[in-house]
């Protein structure tokens, strides 16, 4: 069998929307990109994959139909249930650089592939939203990362962004938390983490913190516990992603947990930013200065009613959908996720004017805890250990 690359395919919508400045900006002309470039997918996932092409004949969809705004949420979605359980590719595995896992703490683990050209077009993504809120920068910087040892993680996708976002300040140290112990186990130490806290707090460097929150919630109430404050340098900055809760049947408010930081460790409320995101999907959603998830320009949120799987109008709670078009190696263009939540109604005031949504919990009958439930798993094997 012939392993010879095909070339990539022309998408020039897609390449210009996924790297266009001040994402959080949308413009008349960012539209006008964003649905071409959702055609130019669509078409192309349709004419090569089979799968993605008797999705569309079965819901009637033409993809040369996408022509306006209103249009992209006629796309016929996958599932993020489905992507667990099977592997639709529309290149070639042997074009796949990179493969990346969600974490399958439910035993069913989603795997992305991206090719060269679709991961460049995500990772200029984030680069747009992150130069945007200002957390660029050519400061070294130590970094301190409450998630899995990226050298043992291996394709782990939640490693892998922690890791990827230290390529916006240059890393003068990095420590990352979730180490296997001489068993083989995942296991966190809160008296290793305090140290290369304290170590920092003197180093006098700004510290860029990544976290999942049930793992820096816990680091938070050991400092309270030792009755530890601490003033980390000016210019830190804190991002949270993948789930909130903070231990098996006790939550904590995403204010609350703001301000704990600010209290035990001096950075400022503003400086503090939550993420939404899925492997499914690979798109960013990073909260702006007053705590929003904005809709970047190279993205939509669509919120569904469960039942008839209609567009909901803003301020209605439903399924949320994600859409974004910068991957030709899988056709992940409109993900129909198990979240629900809501297009926001009112504007937000930081400054920005993109659209706002909130996520409101997860659907279905049976809890799923994600990321959180492996991470109360080992915050509860360390301390017995």
């Amino acid at each position: 069998m012939s392993t010879e690359v095909s070339p990539p395919p022309v998408l020039e919508a897609a390449e210009a929307i996924c790297r266009i400045d001040e994402p959080l900006h949308w413009t008349p002309r960012k539209t006008e990109l964003m649905v071409a470039a959702c055609r130019e997918l669509a078409i192309y996932h349709a004419a090569n994959n089979g799968d993605i092409r008797s999705i569309y004949e079965r819901h009637g969809f033409d993809p040369r139909s996408i022509r306006e705004e209103a249009d992209i949420a006629r796309i016929p979605p996958l599932g993020v249930t489905a992507m667990k359980s099977y592997t639709i590719h529309t290149r070639p595995a042997s074009e796949c650089v990179l493969n990346l896992t969600s974490s399958g703490t439910r035993g069913q683990k989603t795997q992305i592939w991206f090719d060269q050209e679709s991961l460049d077009r995500c990772q200029a993504q984030l680069t747009g939203q992150w130069a945007q809120e200002g957390l660029v920068s050519d400061r070294p910087t130590n970094y301190l990362s409450f998630n899995y040892n990226p050298a043992d993680a291996g394709n782990l996708g939640t490693a892998f962004a922690d890791k990827n976002q230290q390529r916006f300040a240059p890393v003068a140290r990095s420590y990352s938390t979730i180490r296997k112990n001489a068993a083989g186990a995942w296991e966190s130490r809160q008296d290793d983490i305090l140290r290369i806290l304290s170590e920092y707090e003197q180093e006098g460097l700004p510290v860029r913190i990544f976290a999942m929150p049930a793992f820096l919630y816990e680091t938070l109430l050991e400092m309270k516990a030792r009755n530890l404050t601490m003033k980390l340098p000016e210019g830190s900055f804190v991002g949270t992603g993948g789930g909130w809760k903070a231990a098996e049947d006790k939550q904590i408010s995403r204010a609350e947990f703001r301000a704990t930081i600010t209290e035990r460790l001096g950075i400022p409320a503003e400086w503090i930013r939550d993420g939404y995101g899925m492997a499914e999907h690979c798109a960013p959603y990073i909260e702006c200065k007053k705590h929003r998830l904005h809709v970047g320009a190279y993205t939509r949120v669509i919120v569904r009613d469960p039942a008839t799987l209609a567009p909901l109008p803003n301020g209605q709670r439903g399924l949320i959908e994600l859409v974004t078009p910068f991957n030709t190696m899988m056709p992940n263009l409109a993900i129909l996720t198990t979240d629900l939540g809501r297009i926001d109604a009112d504007a937000c005031d930081c400054g920005w004017q993109s659209p706002t949504f909130t996520v409101l919990g997860r659907g279905g009958i049976t809890k799923h805890k994600g990321c959180a439930l492996t991470a109360n798993e080992i915050v509860r094997r360390s301390s017995a250990s």
